[in-house]
């Protein structure tokens, strides 16, 4: 990674860690609870029997399983960590 896209992203980083930090303040002042963050890890189908497990920040596949239940305890597992 180049210097210049380097510091791209750690200026968008920052910017994004200033907007969830105000909007934290912003709704304890109205007195609502602050927004939960989504989840990093989703569940896709594809193709007939498999679902595949997506980090969300990357959009790459962290793993797959054969069965719905089985993908969804994955990524719940992947979340914890």
């Amino acid at each position: 990674m180049n210097q210049s896209t380097r510091a791209y992203c750690d200026v968008a980083l920052a910017m994004h860690q200033r907007r969830n930090m105000s909007a934290a303040i912003h709704f304890g002042l109205v007195g609502l609870p602050a927004p939960k963050n989504s989840p990093r890890y989703q569940v896709q189908s594809s193709g007939v029997a498999f679902f595949h497990i997506i980090d969300t920040r990357t959009g790459k596949v962290k793993g797959f399983r054969r069965d719905h239940n089985a993908a969804c305890a994955f990524a719940r597992k992947l979340e914890q960590e």
